[in-house]
């Protein structure tokens, strides 16, 4: 463990798929930069986060790891069931059988795929990764932050080993703790407030689910009166495992116990669970008594980005697990900021500003479809409808709704290439997400998803 003094051109706080992909990044623009990960946590814990998106295959691809994470076996996602509308029929989100730019080993006979996976797995797998590209992985955590006398800029951190460790930019990665993000600026609420209370089952009766529409390869969303339900298998490498979540409010997350969840989500019937849940269990299959438990999470910063620093991440924003977009923003956006912040230590000031702009952009097109889903259980062509007009007025890409619904929300467009966005529209963005940083600068210019280059 490093003592006294470490410099470093590029400090990443936060070794989750956030930190992971800005710190493989921005080796990836600079292979001499000395690009620092400072964690708190020596082994990576158990988190939600476990249903991963064709756009965040997309991400691995682009980053050139995309065949190392299809050899570790996880779990195949076909795509998502969801009940939610009027009808209370399943319904699916599906995977085309080809589409450009997405791996073939995440492609099978039957075409495309996803994964679920156990996050400690995952992350560690990230981790190992980024040291083999030559980044520092640093045990600690940062007990004080040095900022300028104007406040602007960061200086160093001084962690909780003794060590002051000094950067030209700072990256946090730090996820809902936002360790930095919440010193240099203000992080406000998005919506109602929402929680997320889960467990692990090996013995879910998946036979049952599927008589109902449900299905062991896909992720389970399931809307109720008291919030929704996600139901999402794990697999070989999860030892078998189903994680089980219950989303509502913090209030009524209060009462919920295994023996009577049963009574606030009725829908678990579907599973054949009708009087409470059974032996459940810890994310290494190990007998509790206790939930797993998410606090409030819908947030966004005012700032993304400031003279040398830059929040990716739930550190930066989140908005709901309902699309399960999380852990694809991190790491699609992840790797924007470590490449922008190279970009930035070489003189091009705009960098992170036009990462900024599509994150931004990103963000307020969830969050208009995300807000469908809280609205009265209307039809789900409704809902549907609502991706396509985003798809149009965000994007400018025309598609049908079941096209337009798998797009948006697998985040597929990260991808595509951004033109010049008006700023009047980016004022319209940071309203509805809360936000009051009218700053974002944007370049008149096509990126193919990548900032700095």
């Amino acid at each position: 463990m490093p003592k006294g003094n470490l410099i470093a051109d590029i400090v990443v706080l936060g070794a989750g798929p956030a930190g992971c992909f800005a710190a493989m990044g921005a080796k990836e623009k600079d292979p001499g930069a000395r690009v620092v990960i400072i964690e708190k946590h020596a082994k990576p814990r158990y988190r939600i986060g476990e249903a991963l998106l064709t756009g965040t295959i997309m991400t691995l691809d682009e980053i050139g790891i995309a065949d190392e994470m299809a050899a570790m076996g996880f779990h195949r996602k076909i795509g998502a069931a969801y009940i939610w509308g009027k009808s209370r029929d399943p319904w699916y989100v599906n995977y085309p059988d080809a589409v450009e730019h997405y791996p073939a080993s995440f492609t099978g006979e039957s075409g495309r795929y996803s994964i679920h996976v156990p996050r400690d797995i995952f992350d560690r797998k990230l981790r190992d990764i980024a040291r083999n590209r030559g980044v520092e992985i640093i045990i600690g955590h940062p007990e004080t932050i040095c900022k300028s006398a104007d406040g602007s800029k960061v200086i160093s951190a001084t962690l909780s080993t003794g060590c002051r460790v000094m950067g030209k930019y700072w990256i946090d990665a730090t996820g809902q703790n936002a360790v930095l993000a919440s010193k240099v600026t203000q992080r406000n609420p998005v919506g109602a407030k929402r929680v997320a209370t889960f467990a692990y089952l090996d013995n879910l009766d998946w036979n049952r689910a599927h008589d109902n529409g449900l299905h062991i390869n896909r992720t389970n969303i399931i809307s109720s009166k008291m919030g929704w339900i996600w139901a999402i298998h794990l697999g070989e490498a999860g030892w078998n495992l189903t994680s089980l979540g219950f989303v509502t409010s913090p209030a009524d997350a209060k009462h919920l116990r295994f023996d009577n969840i049963h009574e606030y989500f009725p829908e678990l019937a579907l599973f054949g669970i009708q009087d409470g849940l059974k032996n459940p269990k810890t994310p290494l299959g190990e007998p509790t008594d206790k939930w797993q438990y998410h606090p409030e999470y819908s947030h966004a910063c005012e700032q993304l980005h400031g003279d040398n620093w830059a929040a990716v991440g739930d550190a930066a924003l989140f908005l709901d697990p309902i699309l399960s977009q999380g852990v694809t923003l991190a790491c699609h956006y992840g790797l924007l900021r470590g490449r922008a912040a190279v970009a930035h230590l070489a003189g091009d000031t705009e960098a992170q500003s036009i990462v900024t702009g599509f994150y931004r952009r990103e963000a307020a097109v969830l969050h208009q479809v995300v807000s469908e889903w809280y609205d009265n259980n209307r039809s789900v062509s409704d809902w549907k409808l609502s991706s396509v007009v985003a798809g149009v007025d965000h994007f400018g890409r025309e598609m049908d709704a079941d096209e337009a619904f798998r797009w948006v929300t697998n985040i597929e467009n990260v991808r595509s290439e951004y033109g010049p966005y008006p700023a009047v529209e980016q004022n319209k963005i940071n309203q509805r997400l809360g936000v009051s940083d009218n700053r974002i600068q944007h370049r008149n210019r096509s990126t193919n998803g990548r900032a700095g280059e």
